[in-house]
């Protein structure tokens, strides 16, 4: 008996948002760290320890996303988690409901990219 392998295609928009994630992400990190003041200016309620913590955790997400290229299930649900956890820290530093809210959709667009292809994912 052969066993047949079915071909893993990642999509275009899958594609696309990982790219998006990685280049925004390391963007991100380097504002944290290298210009922390600038944060802190916007968001008065922010620590320069939450800073570092979010610049850290702008970096978990671009090895999140190589995880997600690499077809890793628990790359998915540790962005999950991510997405989580900034909701809950911009509600903390006074974004606001609804500017925190928006920051769901990465977590939304995720599942709509990869629903139809988790079978690739172990």
């Amino acid at each position: 008996m052969v066993a047949v392998i079915e071909e893993r295609k990642r999509g275009v928009w899958l594609t696309a948002f990982l790219i998006l994630m990685v280049v925004a992400n390391a963007l991100s990190v380097f504002n944290y760290f290298l210009n922390p003041d600038m944060v802190i200016t916007a968001f008065p309620n922010i620590s320069l320890g939450l800073v570092y913590l979010l610049g850290s955790v702008c970096l978990l997400n671009v090895f999140l996303a190589i995880g997600i290229w690499m077809w890793k299930k628990r790359a998915i649900y540790g962005f999950y988690i991510v997405v989580i956890f900034g909701l809950l820290i911009n509600l903390y530093i006074g974004v606001g409901l609804i500017g925190s809210l928006s920051g769901l959709m990465g977590g939304i667009i995720l599942f709509l990219v990869t629903k139809k292809k988790m079978q690739y994912f172990v």
